[in-house]
């Protein structure tokens, strides 16, 4: 019995649970599983806290480069107003003008026409001229201009225009064989009778005038003449006329007497006399000249080119006199009107050694005739 006692007692010490060993498993049991839930929570939370991080560094970016975008924008276009549709249709109801006058009262205002020209500058670039309405315009066809590719001579295929083949020379040419010259085809030749100093400001005579004059009138050439002129005044623009009519001496011209101003560039540095002329007093110079010439019987003329033409000279009171051009190009583009053209500053002709001047006449001078004293305009403005 007492086995069966003890048997029956160690089977339950073996049945009862250790509560102490219990319940340190279910609390190992829950702190794992705490655990494992805290790790699985932070997981997602730092995981959360990723794509939050990396969404706001998106959007940060984005305002960024849209914001940049906006400032590069307005830094290069600040000031420009997109107008809206109200104010787009305000302004075609707004009648714009087709010229600008300014006060007739002025003597020395212009009326500008509809028109503008490109004139090319090496320091400004591209530059849009408006137009003046009272100054005749270039109306050579640009297709008819035509260069012989043997001999560089330009001649102007129009039947209806009646042109004539020149040259111009001084005493750089040195010794011209004249017949030569004329057997060549030449028709004209405009000669350099005289030239002011452009530093020292004397009045002198070119070296070879008289026997170019003589050689070319001997060989049959219709003549014409020009003055380099570096007058600063009126005054001396009518000493410079006085000083060509007394070279002249009552000798027949066919072609005009040129004014020929040009701006001066000194390769030893001294500043030319006329460097700052005002266009006012250049303009004066030019008409003074023309005037005094005109009254002793020849035709004047001026020899520019077009760049000093439009910002040297006041055209709108050089209508009436005959504009020689200087542009050396296949086709001229100065857009007024001119009655020769020199094409060429390296031109080559039989009977004279080096280069000449090339030019070409649009107009018959040797009919053109000269005003009479009584006809002559003064000018009260000098």
């Amino acid at each position: 019995m007492a086995d069966i006692l003890n048997q029956a007692s160690e089977k339950q010490e073996l049945s009862i649970p250790d509560e102490t060993s219990t319940h340190a498993a279910v609390l190992e049991e829950v702190t794992e599983m705490y655990r494992k839930t805290a790790e699985k929570r932070s997981g997602e939370l730092i995981k959360g806290y990723k794509t939050i991080t990396a969404i706001l560094c998106g959007v940060i970016i984005v305002l960024a480069v849209t914001i940049g975008v906006l400032a590069f924008g307005w830094y290069h276009e600040q000031g420009t107003i997109v107008p809206t549709v109200e104010t787009v249709e305000v302004i075609k109801e707004i009648e714009v003008p087709k010229f600008t006058a300014i006060d007739p009262s002025n003597e020395y205002s212009h009326e500008l026409s509809p028109d503008s020209f490109l004139l090319n500058d090496s320091a400004y670039g591209p530059i849009w001229m408006p137009a003046l309405a009272s100054v005749p315009k270039n109306n050579y066809d640009p297709e008819k201009f035509i260069k012989d590719p043997d001999t560089a001579v330009v001649s102007y295929a129009d039947d209806s225009v009646k042109t004539y083949r020149g040259i111009d020379v001084s005493v750089y040419q040195g010794d011209i064989n004249w017949d030569e010259v004329k057997a060549s085809g030449v028709d004209y030749v405009i000669i350099r009778c005289g030239f002011r100093g452009y530093v020292t400001g004397s009045v002198n005579e070119d070296a070879n005038f008289k026997r170019n004059l003589e050689g070319a009138k001997a060989a049959g050439l219709q003549v014409g003449v020009y003055f380099f002129s570096q007058a600063l005044t009126v005054d001396e623009a009518l000493e410079e006329a006085e000083f060509c009519i007394e070279l002249l001496d009552g000798c027949e011209l066919e072609y005009p007497v040129f004014y020929d101003w040009e701006v001066v560039i000194d390769k030893d540095g001294d500043t030319p006399r006329t460097a700052y002329i005002q266009p006012d007093d250049l303009t004066n110079n030019a008409l003074v000249f023309a005037e005094r010439i005109r009254y002793a019987g020849y035709v004047p003329g001026i020899y520019t080119n077009k760049k000093t033409a439009v910002w040297k000279y006041d055209l709108s009171r050089l209508n009436g006199i005959d504009i020689w051009l200087a542009e050396y190009n296949d086709v001229p583009s100065y857009f007024y009107d001119f009655a020769m053209w020199q094409y060429s500053s390296k031109g080559s002709v039989p009977g004279i050694t080096g280069n000449v001047d090339m030019n070409i006449s649009f107009k018959d001078f040797s009919t053109a005739g000269s005003a009479e004293p009584d006809n002559v305009r003064v000018n009260d403005s000098f």
